[in-house]
């Protein structure tokens, strides 16, 4: 009795010992295996890979594969026929996988591969290229072939990053590089898609920066040499982003530019310019007009007056006050509607200048019959002015150009006296840059104005 009794307890003890091991088993199966296709989760993989790299810094490739329009599946023929693709495409991903390497579904209809090994970029492409022919053969739903592309992007160890995190990451941004460049490819990482990560986020951040008043307004005045005044300035934007710091025009203009976010934002520009120069008209400041820079796709389109014109209504600000930069390239990039739009501005009573000249390709046909006022010679002739023969006489060609068809010339870019000095016997009349001033805001330019540093 008390033998049978202690076998029935030791098998009870036992029995629980083990359900309980079971238990644990399952619970971390579960925590490191995708349910559907049973292929180890994106866990597994970043410990894989990390098991690789951190410690031993060993080589491995890291691919990161994306089903094609696979919501078109779904939404044909139902999640349950989506599914069973999900997990033949597993099935033939492990299969084809290179030995010791590892396959796993890492979320949605989106696969990976670390293959351990050292591979230089072109051995890694064939290699993916042969090997993936196997997952292109059509799959069967109801009876029906379904063919199927799909995308991959690849990174490789340690020249692409020396962790599972940063390895995962770049594979996965040359994998969006493919989505955005026609699918069904396959790309290494290159540093490049850093940027055009950098890129998509900014334009993704562009309307909330403008609600939440990220953007602010710099202005840099021009010197007039003939009264040795800072007779007006030029509006320049900034953005202090909580996300991404400080950003630089020279990054974010071209990337408003090509997404249709510039002509919100050059609106903007111009509301909160014409603000603070109707405050200093009203306040008998030295500055007599502000310049605003208008991106060839606002500017060759017919919103621009029609804006122009109601801002300057609800800012009650004459004409007069306005002064628009436009860029050499715009103009010849349509100039005939150029010069429509900017006659129309003209007689609306705006000032309007030719920005960056001298690197573009107009003829003297072309700036004979452009109704501007102003040509601005670009900073990358002022540069070496003082010290290049060369760069003197296309600078005092310029100038007599303007001349001779009734223009003022403002030279950008001065920094030095010794520049300055010689835009003076060459007849310039203004000048701008850093010999004057940086673009500052309003309150410390009105600071400069009453201790009369730029003239009065």
């Amino acid at each position: 009795m008390n033998l049978s009794f202690f076998l029935f307890f030791a098998f009870v003890v036992i029995s629980l010992i083990l359900f309980r091991f079971q238990r644990k088993k399952y619970a971390f199966h579960r925590k490191r295996t995708d349910l559907l296709t049973n292929l180890p989760n994106r866990r597994s993989l970043e410990q894989f890979i990390e098991a690789r790299t951190t410690p031993l810094n060993l080589p491995i490739a890291v691919v990161v594969i994306d089903l094609d329009n696979f919501n078109w599946i779904n939404e044909k023929y139902g999640y349950e026929s989506g599914d069973s693709v999900l997990v033949e495409f597993s099935e033939r991903l492990a299969f084809s996988a290179p030995a010791h390497s590892l396959a796993a579904r890492i979320e949605g209809n989106k696969f990976a591969l670390a293959i351990p090994g050292t591979y230089s970029r072109e051995e890694i492409q064939t290699m993916l290229t042969d090997q993936f022919l196997s997952l292109q053969s059509p799959f069967y739903i109801s009876g029906a072939p379904v063919h199927l592309t799909f995308s991959a992007g690849v990174s490789l160890a340690p020249e692409d990053g020396r962790n599972g995190h940063t390895l995962l990451l770049h594979a996965e941004r040359a994998l969006r590089h493919v989505k955005h460049h026609g699918k069904n490819n396959l790309v290494l990482y290159n540093t490049s898609f850093q940027r055009q990560d950098l890129e998509l986020q900014l334009a993704m951040s562009f309307r909330s920066a403008l609600q939440n008043g990220e953007f602010f307004l710099c202005y840099q005045p021009k010197l007039s040499i003939h009264s040795g005044k800072a007779d007006s300035v030029e509006a320049l934007i900034r953005w202090n982003s909580p996300v991404h710091g400080t950003v630089s025009p020279a990054l974010f203009i071209p990337v408003a530019e090509k997404n249709g976010f510039i002509f919100d934002l050059t609106k903007w520009i111009l509301q909160e310019a014409c603000r603070q120069m109707k405050k200093w008209s009203e306040t008998n400041h030295t500055f007599q007009r502000v310049a605003v820079n208008i991106s060839a796709p606002l500017f060759l389109s017919d919103r621009l007056p029609e804006m122009i014109r109601d801002i300057l209504h609800d800012c009650k600000l004459d004409a007069r006050f306005l002064e628009l930069e436009i860029t050499e390239t715009a103009v010849m990039e349509d100039f005939q509607n150029a010069c429509r739009i900017i006659t129309l501005l003209k007689k609306e009573g705006i000032t309007i200048s030719l920005d960056d000249f001298g690197t573009g390709v107009s003829s003297l046909t072309h700036l004979k019959n452009l109704p501007i006022d102003t040509l601005k010679i670009d900073k990358s002739f002022i540069n070496e002015v003082h010290t290049s023969f060369e760069d003197k006489a296309l600078v005092e060609m310029i100038i007599q150009l303007a001349n001779l068809f009734g223009l003022s010339v403002t030279a950008e870019g001065v920094e030095k006296q010794e520049q300055l000095n010689v835009l003076l016997k060459l007849g310039c009349d203004s000048i701008q840059g850093y010999l004057i001033s940086r673009p500052e805001l309003p309150d410390v330019l009105d600071a400069y104005f009453t201790e009369k540093k730029y003239g009065s």
